[in-house]
């Protein structure tokens, strides 16, 4: 599933989907301990749907991204203001000259 896609489920369905992709995961490994498994990446694409999926969940337990209400895909509530930081202090010549005479 697309992140947009798992962003319009209800978190009923999010965690229904969470415990099937966690089984689906478990019977892989058995597979793949058994030397019967085909698609060797499919554990890594369901570890990372699930991942999608835990962190939906906590976007909107944090209350970052709530579910709407007409079922398009929320904005962040808020974003931080990015400053440019300011370049390092140069040396002051007093520290330079001390530096030399060392």
């Amino acid at each position: 599933m697309k992140t947009h896609e798992i962003r319009e489920l209800t978190v009923e369905e999010l965690q229904s989907r969470s415990r099937e992709l966690k089984s689906q995961m478990m019977h892989l490994r058995i597979q793949k301990a058994t030397g019967q498994m085909e698609n060797k990446s499919a554990i890594g694409h369901l570890k990372k749907e699930v991942a999608r999926i835990l962190t939906i969940l906590q976007e909107r337990h944090l209350g970052i991204r709530q579910i709407p209400a007409n079922g398009a895909a929320a904005a962040p509530a808020e974003k931080k203001s990015t400053k440019a930081k300011a370049p390092a202090a140069k040396k002051s010549a007093a520290k330079k000259a001390a530096k030399k005479a060392e």
